[in-house]
Protein backbone atom coordinates (compact mmCIF):
# COMPACT_ATOMS: atom_id res chain seq x y z
CA UNK A 1 0.00 0.00 0.00
CA UNK A 2 1.14 3.61 -0.03
CA UNK A 3 3.53 5.01 2.71
CA UNK A 4 5.05 8.36 3.82
CA UNK A 5 8.54 8.75 4.16
CA UNK A 6 10.17 12.30 5.88
CA UNK A 7 13.78 12.89 4.83
CA UNK A 8 15.60 14.79 7.26
CA UNK A 9 17.42 17.79 5.77
CA UNK A 10 21.03 17.83 7.30
CA UNK A 11 22.58 21.22 7.26
CA UNK A 12 26.29 22.14 8.39
CA UNK A 13 26.22 23.38 12.25
CA UNK A 14 28.63 26.01 11.07
CA UNK A 15 25.98 28.32 9.14
CA UNK A 16 24.62 28.97 12.80
CA UNK A 17 21.18 27.52 11.91
CA UNK A 18 19.76 25.13 14.69
CA UNK A 19 18.06 21.81 14.31
CA UNK A 20 14.65 22.97 14.99
CA UNK A 21 15.40 25.29 11.95
CA UNK A 22 16.50 22.62 10.11
CA UNK A 23 13.68 20.78 10.69
CA UNK A 24 11.65 23.55 9.04
CA UNK A 25 13.13 22.52 5.76
CA UNK A 26 12.30 18.57 5.91
CA UNK A 27 11.43 17.30 2.73
CA UNK A 28 8.19 14.79 2.98
CA UNK A 29 8.64 12.71 0.24
CA UNK A 30 5.46 10.23 -1.25
CA UNK A 31 6.83 6.94 -2.28
CA UNK A 32 4.17 4.42 -3.22
CA UNK A 33 3.76 0.70 -3.67
CA UNK A 34 2.02 -1.12 -6.66
CA UNK A 35 1.62 -4.62 -7.80
CA UNK A 36 1.50 -6.72 -10.23
CA UNK A 37 0.52 -10.13 -10.63
CA UNK A 38 -0.32 -13.38 -13.09
CA UNK A 39 -4.02 -13.67 -11.95
CA UNK A 40 -4.45 -9.36 -11.94
CA UNK A 41 -6.12 -7.24 -14.40
CA UNK A 42 -4.63 -3.73 -15.55
CA UNK A 43 -8.10 -2.49 -14.99
CA UNK A 44 -7.47 -3.20 -11.33
CA UNK A 45 -6.17 -0.08 -8.90
CA UNK A 46 -2.56 -2.16 -8.27
CA UNK A 47 -2.33 -2.62 -4.86
CA UNK A 48 -1.80 -6.04 -3.29
CA UNK A 49 -5.28 -7.05 -2.90
CA UNK A 50 -6.11 -5.65 -6.42
CA UNK A 51 -2.87 -6.14 -8.54
CA UNK A 52 -2.13 -4.79 -12.00
CA UNK A 53 -1.51 -7.27 -14.75
CA UNK A 54 1.45 -6.08 -16.63
CA UNK A 55 4.65 -4.08 -15.69
CA UNK A 56 3.30 -1.74 -18.59
CA UNK A 57 0.51 -0.63 -16.66
CA UNK A 58 2.07 -0.72 -12.90
CA UNK A 59 5.03 2.12 -14.83
CA UNK A 60 1.98 3.93 -15.98
CA UNK A 61 1.00 4.18 -12.14
CA UNK A 62 4.26 4.51 -10.65
CA UNK A 63 6.59 7.86 -10.11
CA UNK A 64 10.03 8.40 -9.06
CA UNK A 65 10.78 6.92 -5.91
CA UNK A 66 7.97 4.34 -6.38
CA UNK A 67 8.48 0.84 -6.31
CA UNK A 68 6.42 -2.47 -8.50
CA UNK A 69 6.20 -5.56 -6.47
CA UNK A 70 6.22 -8.35 -9.30
CA UNK A 71 4.03 -11.53 -7.15
CA UNK A 72 5.97 -15.01 -8.22
CA UNK A 73 4.96 -16.82 -10.93
CA UNK A 74 5.20 -16.83 -15.15
CA UNK A 75 4.13 -14.05 -16.83
CA UNK A 76 3.73 -15.12 -20.68
CA UNK A 77 1.07 -12.59 -21.82
CA UNK A 78 2.20 -9.69 -23.61
CA UNK A 79 1.69 -7.16 -25.88
CA UNK A 80 4.34 -4.68 -27.80
CA UNK A 81 4.32 -1.06 -25.62
CA UNK A 82 6.46 0.59 -28.87
CA UNK A 83 8.27 -0.11 -31.54
CA UNK A 84 10.72 1.68 -33.95
CA UNK A 85 12.09 0.73 -37.37
CA UNK A 86 14.11 -1.78 -36.14
CA UNK A 87 12.77 -3.16 -32.69
CA UNK A 88 9.27 -4.05 -30.77
CA UNK A 89 9.24 -3.32 -27.43
CA UNK A 90 7.84 -5.32 -25.44
CA UNK A 91 8.19 -3.24 -22.28
CA UNK A 92 9.79 0.25 -22.50
CA UNK A 93 10.70 1.91 -19.46
CA UNK A 94 10.10 5.37 -20.10
CA UNK A 95 9.67 6.67 -16.14
CA UNK A 96 13.16 7.04 -14.08
CA UNK A 97 13.42 6.39 -10.62
CA UNK A 98 10.91 3.27 -10.30
CA UNK A 99 12.46 -0.10 -8.52
CA UNK A 100 10.83 -3.69 -10.05
CA UNK A 101 11.56 -6.27 -7.86
CA UNK A 102 9.78 -9.44 -6.61
CA UNK A 103 7.18 -9.32 -3.80
CA UNK A 104 8.88 -12.44 -2.07
CA UNK A 105 12.51 -13.91 -2.18
CA UNK A 106 10.79 -17.30 -2.01
CA UNK A 107 8.94 -16.97 -5.34
CA UNK A 108 10.67 -15.71 -8.23
CA UNK A 109 8.63 -13.65 -11.08
CA UNK A 110 9.40 -15.59 -14.81
CA UNK A 111 9.09 -13.36 -17.28
CA UNK A 112 8.64 -15.76 -20.28
CA UNK A 113 8.70 -13.96 -24.10
CA UNK A 114 8.47 -17.08 -26.09
CA UNK A 115 5.17 -16.23 -27.77
CA UNK A 116 6.75 -12.84 -28.79
CA UNK A 117 7.74 -13.33 -33.01
CA UNK A 118 10.92 -11.37 -34.37
CA UNK A 119 8.95 -12.19 -37.76
CA UNK A 120 9.42 -8.28 -38.62
CA UNK A 121 11.79 -6.84 -36.25
CA UNK A 122 13.83 -7.62 -33.43
CA UNK A 123 12.50 -8.04 -30.07
CA UNK A 124 13.74 -6.21 -26.71
CA UNK A 125 12.11 -8.17 -23.92
CA UNK A 126 12.70 -4.72 -21.80
CA UNK A 127 13.60 -1.42 -22.77
CA UNK A 128 15.51 1.24 -20.67
CA UNK A 129 14.70 4.61 -22.81
CA UNK A 130 17.69 7.18 -23.06
CA UNK A 131 16.33 9.39 -20.59
CA UNK A 132 15.76 7.17 -18.11
CA UNK A 133 17.74 7.28 -14.87
CA UNK A 134 18.00 5.16 -11.69
CA UNK A 135 15.51 1.93 -12.40
CA UNK A 136 16.30 -0.99 -10.70
CA UNK A 137 15.43 -4.03 -11.24
CA UNK A 138 15.43 -6.84 -8.14
CA UNK A 139 15.56 -10.66 -8.31
CA UNK A 140 13.50 -11.40 -11.68
CA UNK A 141 13.99 -14.22 -14.29
CA UNK A 142 13.37 -13.80 -18.69
CA UNK A 143 13.74 -16.45 -20.42
CA UNK A 144 11.96 -17.31 -23.99
CA UNK A 145 13.02 -14.16 -26.25
CA UNK A 146 12.96 -14.80 -30.17
CA UNK A 147 15.30 -13.87 -32.67
CA UNK A 148 13.56 -15.44 -35.56
CA UNK A 149 15.52 -14.44 -38.90
CA UNK A 150 16.72 -10.88 -36.95
CA UNK A 151 20.49 -10.59 -36.40
CA UNK A 152 20.05 -10.09 -32.84
CA UNK A 153 17.30 -9.59 -30.10
CA UNK A 154 17.66 -8.70 -25.78
CA UNK A 155 16.42 -9.01 -23.03
CA UNK A 156 17.12 -6.27 -21.77
CA UNK A 157 18.35 -3.47 -23.93
CA UNK A 158 19.91 -0.62 -21.70
CA UNK A 159 20.59 2.76 -23.56
CA UNK A 160 19.61 4.85 -19.76
CA UNK A 161 20.55 4.18 -16.63
CA UNK A 162 20.16 0.85 -14.44
CA UNK A 163 20.76 -1.17 -11.47
CA UNK A 164 20.29 -4.91 -11.79
CA UNK A 165 20.63 -7.03 -8.79
CA UNK A 166 19.73 -10.86 -8.70
CA UNK A 167 18.40 -10.80 -11.89
CA UNK A 168 18.84 -13.83 -14.50
CA UNK A 169 18.55 -14.28 -18.53
CA UNK A 170 18.58 -17.63 -19.24
CA UNK A 171 17.74 -20.12 -22.22
CA UNK A 172 16.77 -17.12 -24.78
CA UNK A 173 18.24 -16.61 -28.40
CA UNK A 174 18.76 -13.17 -27.26
CA UNK A 175 21.35 -11.23 -25.71
CA UNK A 176 21.01 -11.08 -21.71
CA UNK A 177 22.15 -7.56 -20.59
CA UNK A 178 23.23 -5.24 -23.65
CA UNK A 179 24.12 -2.11 -22.65
CA UNK A 180 24.45 0.28 -25.99
CA UNK A 181 24.79 3.86 -26.90
CA UNK A 182 25.12 5.94 -23.66
CA UNK A 183 23.98 3.13 -21.10
CA UNK A 184 25.63 2.80 -17.95
CA UNK A 185 24.71 0.86 -14.89
CA UNK A 186 25.27 -1.94 -12.35
CA UNK A 187 24.86 -5.75 -12.70
CA UNK A 188 25.33 -7.26 -9.10
CA UNK A 189 24.82 -10.97 -8.72
CA UNK A 190 23.67 -11.63 -12.09
CA UNK A 191 23.07 -14.42 -14.53
CA UNK A 192 23.08 -15.32 -18.05
CA UNK A 193 23.20 -18.79 -18.83
CA UNK A 194 22.27 -21.04 -22.15
CA UNK A 195 21.09 -17.68 -24.66
CA UNK A 196 22.09 -18.81 -28.07
CA UNK A 197 21.36 -17.51 -31.26
CA UNK A 198 19.59 -20.45 -33.27
CA UNK A 199 20.84 -19.27 -36.90
CA UNK A 200 24.15 -17.94 -38.63
CA UNK A 201 23.34 -14.55 -38.62
CA UNK A 202 22.36 -14.83 -34.78
CA UNK A 203 24.69 -17.34 -32.90
CA UNK A 204 28.07 -14.72 -33.24
CA UNK A 205 25.78 -11.84 -31.45
CA UNK A 206 23.90 -13.56 -28.69
CA UNK A 207 26.10 -13.10 -25.75
CA UNK A 208 25.88 -13.15 -21.95
CA UNK A 209 26.40 -9.32 -20.78
CA UNK A 210 27.16 -6.99 -23.79
CA UNK A 211 29.19 -3.53 -21.95
CA UNK A 212 28.68 -1.35 -25.28
CA UNK A 213 27.50 2.00 -24.08
CA UNK A 214 29.05 4.65 -21.50
CA UNK A 215 30.51 2.47 -18.27
CA UNK A 216 29.24 -0.28 -16.54
CA UNK A 217 30.02 -1.81 -13.06
CA UNK A 218 30.27 -5.71 -13.06
CA UNK A 219 29.89 -7.67 -9.83
CA UNK A 220 29.75 -11.37 -8.98
CA UNK A 221 28.25 -12.20 -12.03
CA UNK A 222 28.41 -15.15 -14.14
CA UNK A 223 28.05 -15.96 -17.43
CA UNK A 224 28.09 -19.38 -19.05
CA UNK A 225 27.15 -21.37 -22.04
CA UNK A 226 26.24 -18.30 -24.18
CA UNK A 227 26.68 -18.82 -28.27
CA UNK A 228 29.04 -15.84 -28.75
CA UNK A 229 30.98 -14.10 -25.19
CA UNK A 230 30.53 -14.23 -21.72
CA UNK A 231 31.46 -10.97 -21.66
CA UNK A 232 31.79 -8.40 -24.81
CA UNK A 233 32.70 -4.80 -24.31
CA UNK A 234 33.24 -4.21 -28.06
CA UNK A 235 32.65 -0.70 -28.96
CA UNK A 236 32.14 0.83 -25.36
CA UNK A 237 32.80 4.41 -25.23
CA UNK A 238 32.97 4.22 -21.04
CA UNK A 239 35.15 2.28 -18.81
CA UNK A 240 34.20 -0.95 -17.66
CA UNK A 241 34.50 -2.96 -14.65
CA UNK A 242 34.60 -6.79 -14.12
CA UNK A 243 34.87 -7.45 -10.44
CA UNK A 244 34.73 -11.13 -9.52
CA UNK A 245 32.71 -12.23 -12.13
CA UNK A 246 32.71 -15.73 -14.00
CA UNK A 247 32.72 -16.57 -17.87
CA UNK A 248 32.69 -20.84 -18.93
CA UNK A 249 31.94 -22.85 -21.19
CA UNK A 250 31.66 -21.10 -24.20
CA UNK A 251 31.41 -23.38 -26.66
CA UNK A 252 28.02 -22.81 -28.26
CA UNK A 253 29.43 -21.65 -31.60
CA UNK A 254 30.50 -18.17 -31.63
CA UNK A 255 33.17 -16.50 -31.09
CA UNK A 256 33.54 -18.05 -27.40
CA UNK A 257 35.60 -15.55 -25.38
CA UNK A 258 34.74 -15.34 -22.01
CA UNK A 259 36.21 -11.83 -21.31
CA UNK A 260 35.98 -9.51 -24.60
CA UNK A 261 37.89 -6.62 -23.26
CA UNK A 262 38.05 -3.51 -25.72
CA UNK A 263 38.62 -3.39 -29.46
CA UNK A 264 36.12 -1.18 -32.05
CA UNK A 265 36.02 -3.45 -35.16
CA UNK A 266 35.67 -0.96 -37.79
CA UNK A 267 34.24 1.49 -35.82
CA UNK A 268 35.68 4.90 -34.87
CA UNK A 269 37.24 4.49 -31.25
CA UNK A 270 36.13 7.55 -29.11
CA UNK A 271 38.80 10.44 -29.27
CA UNK A 272 39.53 8.96 -25.64
CA UNK A 273 40.11 5.58 -25.05
CA UNK A 274 38.49 4.13 -22.32
CA UNK A 275 40.76 1.61 -19.85
CA UNK A 276 38.83 -1.54 -18.46
CA UNK A 277 39.06 -3.17 -15.06
CA UNK A 278 39.35 -7.13 -14.83
CA UNK A 279 40.08 -7.82 -11.27
CA UNK A 280 38.99 -11.10 -9.20
CA UNK A 281 37.41 -12.56 -12.38
CA UNK A 282 37.79 -16.49 -13.46
CA UNK A 283 37.46 -17.61 -17.30
CA UNK A 284 37.23 -21.64 -18.22
CA UNK A 285 36.69 -23.72 -20.48
CA UNK A 286 36.18 -21.82 -23.49
CA UNK A 287 36.61 -22.40 -27.04
CA UNK A 288 38.22 -18.81 -27.36
CA UNK A 289 40.20 -16.77 -25.02
CA UNK A 290 40.12 -16.16 -21.63
CA UNK A 291 40.63 -12.83 -21.04
CA UNK A 292 40.99 -11.18 -24.75
CA UNK A 293 42.13 -7.29 -25.40
CA UNK A 294 40.76 -7.99 -28.54
CA UNK A 295 42.63 -5.65 -31.09
CA UNK A 296 42.06 -2.88 -28.52
CA UNK A 297 44.11 0.82 -30.24
CA UNK A 298 46.14 1.36 -26.90
CA UNK A 299 45.73 0.08 -23.60
CA UNK A 300 42.63 -2.52 -23.18
CA UNK A 301 42.35 -3.24 -19.60
CA UNK A 302 44.16 -3.24 -15.95
CA UNK A 303 44.13 -7.39 -15.01
CA UNK A 304 44.76 -8.22 -11.24
CA UNK A 305 44.22 -11.89 -9.66
CA UNK A 306 42.21 -13.41 -12.98
CA UNK A 307 42.30 -16.85 -13.06
CA UNK A 308 42.23 -18.15 -16.58
CA UNK A 309 41.94 -22.24 -17.06
CA UNK A 310 41.71 -24.26 -20.79
CA UNK A 311 40.73 -21.64 -22.94
CA UNK A 312 41.28 -23.16 -26.18
CA UNK A 313 42.82 -20.12 -27.72
CA UNK A 314 45.12 -18.51 -25.04
CA UNK A 315 44.05 -17.78 -21.37
CA UNK A 316 45.37 -14.42 -21.74
CA UNK A 317 45.44 -12.83 -25.10
CA UNK A 318 46.93 -8.93 -25.17
CA UNK A 319 46.31 -8.72 -28.96
CA UNK A 320 46.03 -4.84 -29.23
CA UNK A 321 46.20 -2.24 -32.17
CA UNK A 322 48.80 0.24 -33.22
CA UNK A 323 46.57 3.25 -32.64
CA UNK A 324 42.91 4.37 -33.29
CA UNK A 325 44.21 5.73 -37.09
CA UNK A 326 46.28 2.67 -38.18
CA UNK A 327 44.56 -0.71 -37.64
CA UNK A 328 47.28 -3.00 -37.54
CA UNK A 329 47.73 -5.37 -35.22
CA UNK A 330 50.35 -5.91 -32.69
CA UNK A 331 51.20 -8.15 -29.65
CA UNK A 332 50.41 -5.99 -26.69
CA UNK A 333 52.57 -3.19 -25.10
CA UNK A 334 50.56 -1.24 -23.10
CA UNK A 335 48.60 -4.15 -20.99
CA UNK A 336 48.86 -4.48 -16.94
CA UNK A 337 48.88 -7.75 -15.47
CA UNK A 338 49.87 -8.94 -11.89
CA UNK A 339 49.24 -11.24 -9.74
CA UNK A 340 46.92 -13.64 -12.50
CA UNK A 341 46.84 -17.41 -12.59
CA UNK A 342 46.53 -19.44 -16.03
CA UNK A 343 46.87 -23.49 -16.02
CA UNK A 344 46.02 -25.93 -19.13
CA UNK A 345 46.75 -24.14 -22.32
CA UNK A 346 49.26 -21.20 -23.69
CA UNK A 347 49.35 -19.39 -20.94
CA UNK A 348 49.32 -15.94 -22.60
CA UNK A 349 50.15 -14.83 -25.96
CA UNK A 350 50.71 -12.01 -28.20
CA UNK A 351 52.35 -9.74 -25.59
CA UNK A 352 55.17 -7.78 -25.99
CA UNK A 353 54.74 -5.93 -22.53
CA UNK A 354 57.70 -4.64 -20.56
CA UNK A 355 58.15 -6.60 -17.74
CA UNK A 356 57.62 -4.01 -15.16
CA UNK A 357 53.74 -4.31 -16.27
CA UNK A 358 53.46 -7.75 -16.57
CA UNK A 359 54.98 -9.13 -13.06
CA UNK A 360 54.39 -12.25 -10.41
CA UNK A 361 51.68 -13.83 -12.55
CA UNK A 362 52.31 -17.84 -12.46
CA UNK A 363 53.89 -18.01 -15.90
CA UNK A 364 56.52 -15.46 -14.92
CA UNK A 365 57.88 -16.68 -11.96
CA UNK A 366 61.09 -18.22 -11.59
CA UNK A 367 61.16 -21.60 -10.62
CA UNK A 368 57.47 -22.55 -10.71
CA UNK A 369 55.86 -25.80 -12.77
CA UNK A 370 52.10 -25.94 -11.77
CA UNK A 371 49.90 -29.42 -12.00
CA UNK A 372 46.61 -30.65 -11.44
CA UNK A 373 48.06 -31.24 -7.61
CA UNK A 374 48.23 -27.60 -7.28
CA UNK A 375 44.67 -27.31 -6.91
CA UNK A 376 41.74 -28.79 -4.62
CA UNK A 377 39.31 -29.53 -8.07
CA UNK A 378 39.11 -28.76 -11.94
CA UNK A 379 36.12 -29.70 -12.26
CA UNK A 380 34.11 -26.82 -14.06
CA UNK A 381 30.66 -28.07 -13.78
CA UNK A 382 31.07 -26.95 -9.78
CA UNK A 383 30.71 -22.69 -11.53
CA UNK A 384 27.03 -23.19 -12.21
CA UNK A 385 26.02 -24.57 -9.08
CA UNK A 386 22.85 -23.16 -7.62
CA UNK A 387 24.03 -19.28 -5.54
CA UNK A 388 23.24 -18.61 -1.89
CA UNK A 389 20.70 -17.51 -0.54
CA UNK A 390 21.74 -14.00 -0.89
CA UNK A 391 22.36 -14.28 -4.62
CA UNK A 392 26.19 -15.41 -3.40
CA UNK A 393 28.19 -16.90 -5.58
CA UNK A 394 28.28 -20.58 -4.64
CA UNK A 395 30.72 -22.19 -3.07
CA UNK A 396 33.30 -24.08 -4.94
CA UNK A 397 36.80 -25.47 -4.87
CA UNK A 398 37.54 -25.65 -8.50
CA UNK A 399 40.64 -23.99 -9.75
CA UNK A 400 41.46 -23.40 -5.70
CA UNK A 401 45.08 -23.33 -5.09
CA UNK A 402 45.78 -26.38 -2.08
CA UNK A 403 47.92 -24.76 0.95
CA UNK A 404 51.46 -26.46 -0.47
CA UNK A 405 50.73 -24.53 -4.12
CA UNK A 406 53.94 -22.55 -5.23
CA UNK A 407 51.39 -20.07 -6.36
CA UNK A 408 49.52 -19.46 -3.34
CA UNK A 409 48.12 -15.63 -3.54
CA UNK A 410 47.69 -15.68 -7.04
CA UNK A 411 44.28 -15.49 -9.29
CA UNK A 412 40.94 -15.30 -8.25
CA UNK A 413 40.36 -17.31 -5.17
Amino acid sequence: MNFFRCKLLLIPAFIGISLVSALSFSATAHAANFYVSTTGKDSNSGTLASPFASISRAQQAANYGDTVYILGGTYRDFRIASSDANYNYVNDIIKSGITYRAYSSNDTPIFDFSKISAASKRVAAFRINPKVSNVTFLSIQVTGVKVGNQKQSECFRIEGNTTFNQVVCHDNEANGFYFVNHGTGTCIKCDAYNNIGPTKNSIGNTDGFGAHGDGVNFSYCRSWHNSDDGFDCLTSKGSNTFDHCWAFNMNAGGDSNGFKIGGYANGTPPNKIPIHTVKYCLSANNNAHGFYANHQPGQSATWTYNTAYNNKQGNFDMLERISPTKAVDIPGTREILHFNLAYDGVSIKDSNIPSANISNNSWNKNGINISDSDFQSLDVNQLSKARGADGDLPTVTFMHLVKSSDVLGLGCF
